[in-house]
Formats: structure tokens, sequence, C-alpha cells
């Protein structure tokens, strides 16, 4: 059974989508029963509370919107045109969303702004495109991995942080979440052979971040959970890290 973790797209007007219709082309290719998408697809610049007038100065939410429904259609664009070909046998995964921050400022938005509650229905959207929508940190599990937009600490609720190293002390299962740029990965098994590990998915965007500075430069990618059985009988993954670039001159 094989997972596509698609983390932090991070869209606005002006971002680049190239690697989106050149993932969609990996995933016809690979086929993964389930496609998870990790949360802050929409970048809603627009409703930042740590832009400064100025840096607001031009931005609309509805272009906001616009850009990431587009960009959101293009992830799965070309299973569709091959779908559409191929009408005896069709490919149609698992495909979930799972909210993140960013997806978040709309909703604190809305709620400052009670007159808009069911004008815009983002999860309407979503659903739409055949995704399962899921709230922000409500876990995903599939197959014993907690799929999260990120592992919340139990006593703040706020992002846990720390070494992956760490997280795995303080998390008895498998994990998977978003939200920090970096791709980190750690493993373990205990003497029973069942696997215990954690993946931070990273980033999946071509543009840079100009509040992140000279930091815009870590490896950004996607992650590839393919599946197997260990000799011990448990679900177990290898998992690869496909990097932008690499997709972009194999899938462009």
């Amino acid at each position: 059974m094989d997972i596509i973790v698609i983390a932090d797209t991070q869209i606005d007007k002006d971002s680049p989508i190239d690697h989106l219709h050149a993932l969609s082309k990996y995933i016809w290719k690979y086929k993964p029963e389930h496609i998870v998408h990790i949360g802050d697809h929409w970048d809603f610049p627009s409703l930042s509370s740590y832009a400064s007038p100025s840096d607001s100065e031009g931005l609309r939410l509805l272009h906001d919107i616009e850009s990431g429904l587009l960009a959101f259609k293009a992830i799965m664009s070309y299973t569709e045109l091959r779908n559409r070909k191929d009408k005896k046998k069709k490919y149609e995964p698992n495909k979930h969303f799972l909210s993140g921050n960013h997806e978040n400022r709309l909703n604190k938005f809305i709620a400052n702004q009670p007159v808009l509650e069911g004008i815009i229905d983002l999860k309407g959207m979503v659903e739409d495109e055949g995704w399962t929508f899921h709230e922000m940190c409500k876990p995903l599990w599939i197959n014993d991995v907690a799929f999260n937009h990120y592992m919340e600490n139990p006593m703040s609720g706020r992002p846990m942080g720390g070494s992956m190293e760490s997280k795995l002390n303080k998390l008895p299962h498998s994990f998977c979440h978003g939200h920090q740029q970096q791709y980190q990965y750690a493993r373990r098994q205990n003497l029973q052979g069942k696997p215990h590990f954690g993946v931070c998915a990273g980033s999946f965007y071509m543009h840079d971040e100009a509040y992140r500075g000279a930091n815009n430069t870590e490896i950004r990618g996607f992650t590839h959970f393919k599946g197997f059985i260990n000799r011990y009988g448990y679900q177990d993954y290898d998992v690869e890290f496909v990097s932008l670039e690499r997709l972009l001159q194999e899938y462009s």
C-alpha cells in the first residue's frame, strides 16, 4: 500500500505550479492507494496577521482562493485526463486534505465576519474535487500511521518542537506531519519488529518566501511511502523523499 504525502504548497496568485503538473504525472505512473495533502495549500497572504499595511497593499482574498483552487486541481489533472481516455479501468485513489494553519486564517476571518458564513466554503471546494476534508489537527490514521498538519504538544496544543528523534520519544506511534519547512526522517523498531518512525514532509513549492531570507535553500519535494510487509508480518514503509528538482527534470 503506497501513500504519497504533499506538504505546504503555500499557493498565492504569483506561485508557479509547474511542479504540481509534474506531480500529477508521477501520481499516474505509481498510482498510490492514498494521496494525503497535509495542509497549508492555500497561503492566504491577504489574511496574514504578520503583514504590514504596505505588504498587504493590492492583496485580495478572491485572488488567494482562485489561485489556490487552480493549483489544487493541477494535482490530479493528469489522472483525470488519462481516466477520460480509458473509461473501462479508472484509477481512483483515496484523497485526503488535512487543513493547516494557513487555511485556518480563513476560518478566523469568517469567525470575525459572521455575515460571510456559508458564502466562502473551502471545505466544499476541496470535496467538489473528490477529496475528503479533515479539520486542522484532527489526525488521519492509515495503517497505524498518524498524519497531521503538525503533531500537537499535549500540554499546550502548540506544534511539538525538537528533533525527530525527540518526537519519537514522545509519540508511541508512527507519524507524518508538515508545517515545518525542512524534510526530516527518523526510524526505529521494537524487538518484535514493529516499525516506529517519524516524518516531517517538509515543503513543496517553487517560489522563495521573502520572510525566510537566506533560509530558502532547504531541500523541497514530497514524500512517497512505499508499502510492504516486513519479515515479522507488520505493515512497513520505505520512505522516499522526491526532490522538487528531480521531479521537474523527470516529469516536466
